[in-house]
């Protein structure tokens, strides 16, 4: 009886596609890695997007606690009673659905914030010296330079700056439901302050914090919650074109080397690197650059500014809610 053939063994190992397909998978991984490391929570758009469910059920509320207060009034009526408490009964329950319907205000959102002061910049024509930013790490940062905020050592409001604040009051920032905190941060150029000023203003610390009490004053007359300002004076510390991570990094980064200017796309670039890895860099301390940012006129007006930040934070700086610390 012949012999039955063997029949071929399979080569070695695992098949050649696996090969490519492991490769094929890894890349993938590490690209969805990427993407979630990207993902990261802006508080500004979630407030953007959210709070329209909860918006509807204050509503919903509202006009529950509107119609019970309706059927209560009818009812004393019915039972002879024209008055309460001095006034008409009509007049007396309109001022109590009035207070129920101003509970239910919902707080402007963050991207209607940004909207309102762009455009009360645009109305006041304030498009050079005023500036919107989102960079700030606390909220949305405006900011107002010294033309149109302070006279040069004074703590005295120009008529802009009141204006401006007028329409910010009136615009988003007097809201009884609204707790999110307001800070309002002074700051001065580097120049000292003069012998017959130091009685006033010892140094430019009181100076700067003199003009930021004198806007959080101001916004408390409007009728702004006293308990949402904070006022913060930064003397000539923070020149304004630095961050809020430059400041708390205490240094900026700039690259070594010969700057040059491509003449074709107008993007700079430094000799002798040849890619992100090449990049030299050197840290440069925000005390020494304080000179160099108020050089000249325009910087120090510009430097002279006041900037409000509309925070995502309730109240205090720290915890939202705030909670008792641990012994």
């Amino acid at each position: 009886m012949a012999k039955q053939k063997c029949p071929e063994c399979p080569p070695e190992g695992l098949p050649g596609y696996m090969g490519t397909m492991a490769d094929m998978f890894t890349l993938l991984f590490a690209f969805f890695v990427l993407m979630f490391s990207l993902a990261t929570m802006d508080p500004a758009k979630l407030d953007a997007l959210g709070g329209d469910k909860a918006g509807a059920a204050d509503a919903k509320e509202a006009k529950e606690a509107v119609e019970e207060i309706k059927k209560e009034m009818q009812e004393l009526k019915e039972n002879g009673i024209t008055e309460i408490n001095g006034k008409p009964i009509e007049e007396y329950a309109d001022s109590l659905i009035e207070q129920k319907m101003k509970e239910t205000i919902p707080p402007p959102k963050l991207a209607e914030v940004r909207k309102d002061v762009a455009e009360i910049i645009e109305d006041m024509e304030l498009d050079t010296t005023a500036n919107l930013s989102m960079r700030d790490q606390r909220g949305i940062a405006f900011e107002l330079n010294g033309d149109i905020c302070f006279k040069a050592l004074s703590a005295e409001m120009q008529p802009e700056l009141m204006h401006f604040l007028d329409a910010a009051a009136d615009s988003f920032l007097v809201n009884p439901n609204d707790k999110r905190q307001v800070i309002v941060e002074g700051h001065t150029d580097n120049w000292p302050i003069p012998k017959k000023f130091k009685d006033i203003f010892p140094t430019n610390w009181e100076l700067s914090t003199a003009r930021a009490s004198a806007v959080v004053n101001y916004l408390i007359e409007k009728g702004v919650d006293a308990s949402r300002l904070v006022a913060h004076g930064y003397a000539e510390r923070w020149p304004a074109d630095l961050t809020w991570t430059d400041m708390r990094k205490g240094y900026v980064e700039e690259q070594k080397g010969t700057k040059k200017i491509d003449p074709r796309t107008g993007q700079a670039s430094y000799e002798g690197d040849i890619g992100r890895s090449d990049v030299k860099k050197q840290r440069i301390s925000i005390p020494t650059m304080i000179d160099s940012l108020n050089s000249t006129m325009e910087l120090r007006r510009k430097n002279r500014r006041i900037k409000i930040i509309f925070t995502y934070n309730n109240y205090v700086d720290g915890s939202d809610p705030w909670v008792p610390p641990k012994n």
